[in-house]
């Protein structure tokens, strides 16, 4: 029996691993050969850059970036809002904030990126995705029943988080991110998989995340922005 306040040798070394942060071009790479078709095709070296662009904006979407602190302190994280709206270039070595500052030396954690590779395993990659075919359900019926999803998820995911019912808010939260035809409304959906995943790994059960996660996904529904065609 190990004592009071101590891991297992090999449950420590998981964690530091888990921990460590990677840079985003070789989280991009990793991410690429799990996540992109023929991953092992031979790419021109424009093709193989746009692709982990690709990737690494993907990621943004399910998972927290951090950069260097410029006064040598901690890794700082960087917020959703200044997230969104970023764009990541040159192979994922640069990533242009809407605020026009330009970021190198962008990191993602290990466990965060395993984390973010099952979620868009599940949703997909719209950039990625083969054009869908045109019997496709009309904008004009699809928002409404975004909306009565996205009802049923504030349903399950109220305080406090119960296993059955988070199991199937992710399975909810995955097909609004499948089915949306605007790429936000995707991405929304799939913030809150990300988010429900942290309140569930959080040792005091925070889920503040969560509710803002669901609100934002419904604002998104109600202005429109899943009803474009």
């Amino acid at each position: 029996m190990y004592g009071m306040g101590h891991k297992p040798k090999d449950r420590q070394i998981d964690d530091g691993i888990l921990g460590q942060r990677l840079a985003l071009s070789v989280a991009a790479h990793l991410a690429r050969t799990q996540l992109v078709p023929n991953p092992l095709n031979v790419y021109d070296a424009r093709h193989l850059s746009d692709m982990l662009d690709v990737v690494a904006n993907a990621l943004a979407r399910a998972a927290p970036f951090y950069v260097q602190d410029p006064d040598g302190g901690a890794a700082l994280e960087l917020s959703p809002a200044e997230l969104e709206g970023a764009k990541v270039r040159s192979g994922a070595t640069v990533l242009a904030l809407k605020d026009g500052r330009t970021l190198t030396g962008v990191s993602i954690k290990r466990a965060d990126l395993r984390q973010a590779v099952a979620i868009l395993k599940a949703v997909g990659i719209p950039e990625l995705r083969i054009a869908r075919p045109k019997e496709e359900p009309a904008a004009n019926e699809e928002a409404p029943t975004l909306l009565a999803q996205v009802a049923e998820l504030e349903a399950l995911l109220r305080q406090p988080l119960i296993a059955p019912h988070v199991a199937k808010a992710n399975a909810l939260a995955v097909a609004i991110a499948r089915h949306a035809r605007d790429g936000r409304v995707a991405n929304l959906a799939m913030q809150l998989v990300s988010a429900v995943h942290e309140a569930k790994s959080d040792a005091e059960g925070e889920t503040h995340p969560v509710a803002v996660a669901l609100a934002r996904l419904r604002a998104g529904l109600e202005q429109g922005e899943g009803a474009k065609s």
